[in-house]
């Protein structure tokens, strides 16, 4: 899926600006897109922002780390779900373990979201670290400070990915509290909570008193937080998130289970265990609030998906354990694997050179080879409404352009070594050809690009 050119203009966005970070001309605390779009970018909190920028450091300013980010970040939770399941379950660790990442990729949002370097990526891997940091606790019961401190840290490096909405995972120890209340007590959940309460509060006083970082969050509540709530920002699709998914979750359960009775021919026991009643509570305390606004995108929920892949894998791990000791070998799966993974490659290769995205934008710049100098200023002209709508408040030409050239457009009226127009709009936005020379694609689809003359 990230084989073809074209990328999420979010994920534009987010990589333009983390090149900015990693060449020094933004920093942590003070972002910026362009002059005329996100000027100053308060839009999410920073750090989700650096994580992308940290490859760009080591590597350069290559497109592959656009490419790549997501994948790299898919393993990592993929570890880190490994490393949960490991710390948690007893009994066919393993199996459960796979059935967890095979649900969690089983979930349509998962691969949308790796595929289009979402900010909900980074969140998801600090969230999975404190869960994992309470766990650790929990199971071993020593060491709270460390693990309570490690708890703290997390959640607030994926609050400074993607602010208040990733901090489901405070509600955790008083889930198992409640469904381990033999093993782990209300006692010791209070002095988990109290030393939590004492980093967090550390914590927010210092950012408080930075003053580029009280700025910046102060900003960002005022301009995201709020006005997603009171729906200022836009949107009307309440319950949307629910829907999917309980439309996504239900629909997997059903095809798990028949497969099941499909293969034993007998009614199954599953595992309504008070590990899969844990995942599934933090799963949903993860999704459920997200209904507070009417502003949705399906791909919020993504931070809860690894907690429903999870309950899922102890949910089926028993009659799976039994299905394949009775059926299958570890080693038929092995070459159904290998069969797999040889039919991706040869997909993957026949993607080579496609778009999936912005065709116009790639065939008229990309492939046409045209090279514009780092920073230019690029005059634009159309000729109607509909027209100006898809192209000054286009955020994909806009993205892409500085994504690729670090680039970015400005009205006609100013002066500027480039002229961008499109194939309808030539008529009334005519060029003056003693001034400027096209300079790009040969055959055209859309897009027209010219250069000043220096003769």
């Amino acid at each position: 899926r990230v084989i073809p050119d074209g990328f999420h203009p979010d994920s534009l966005v987010y990589m333009s600006m983390a090149v900015d970070i990693a060449d020094g001309s933004s920093s942590f605390w003070h972002l910026h897109f362009t002059d005329q779009l996100f000027d100053e970018f308060y839009e999410h909190p920073p750090l989700g922002i650096y994580t992308m920028a940290l490859p760009f450091y080591i590597f350069g300013d290559t497109i592959f780390v656009d490419k790549l980010y997501g994948v790299v970040s898919g393993v990592l939770i993929a570890f880190l779900i490994s490393c949960i399941v490991g710390l948690t379950l007893k009994e066919h660790k393993r199996n459960a373990l796979l059935l967890s990442l095979f649900y969690f990729l089983a979930f349509p949002i998962t691969g949308n979201s790796l595929e289009n370097n979402l900010l909900e990526i980074p969140a998801t891997l600090f969230i999975l670290l404190s869960v994992y940091s309470f766990l650790k606790y929990a199971v071993e019961t020593k060491n709270i400070v460390l693990y309570s401190f490690a708890f703290t840290l997390s959640l607030i490096g994926a609050f400074l990915v993607k602010g208040p909405v990733t901090l489901f995972p405070l509600a955790l120890p008083f889930f198992y509290a409640i469904l381990f209340h033999k093993e782990y007590s209300i006692f010791e959940m209070m002095k988990f909570y109290i030393l939590v309460l004492i980093f967090m509060t550390l914590s927010a006083f210092l950012l408080y008193l930075y003053p580029a970082s009280n700025h910046y969050l102060s900003t960002y509540f005022n301009n995201q937080i709020v006005s997603s709530i009171n729906g200022s920002r836009g949107g009307d699709e309440r319950f949307k998130l629910t829907k999917q998914l309980l439309i996504d979750f239900s629909g997997i359960f059903l095809v798990s289970y028949i497969a099941i009775l499909a293969g034993l021919r007998k009614f199954t026991k599953l595992n309504f265990s008070k590990l899969f009643w844990l995942f599934l509570l933090v799963g949903l305390s993860g999704s459920l609030p997200l209904e507070v606004s009417p502003r949705q995108h399906d791909y919020y929920i993504f931070p809860s998906l690894a907690f429903f892949a999870m309950a899922l894998g102890v949910l089926f791990v028993e009659p799976v354990t039994v299905l394949l000791k009775k059926f299958y070998s570890y080693k038929l799966v092995g070459v159904l694997n290998a069969i797999l993974l040889i039919a991706v490659i040869f997909i993957s290769y026949d993607k080579i050179n496609t778009n999936s995205r912005y065709k116009n934008f790639y065939s008229d710049f990309i492939n046409a080879e045209v090279t514009i100098p780092k920073n230019s200023k690029i005059n634009t002209c159309v000729d109607n409404p509909v027209a100006i709508d898809k192209f000054y408040y286009n955020i994909g030409l806009k993205a892409n352009l500085k994504r690729y050239y670090r680039a970015e457009i400005t009205k006609e009226s100013v002066s500027n070594d480039y002229y961008l127009t499109t194939k309808d709009s030539l008529k009334s936005c005519s060029v003056n050809e003693s001034e400027y020379k096209y300079i790009g694609a040969k055959e055209p689809n859309y897009y027209l690009l010219y250069k000043k003359r220096n003769d």
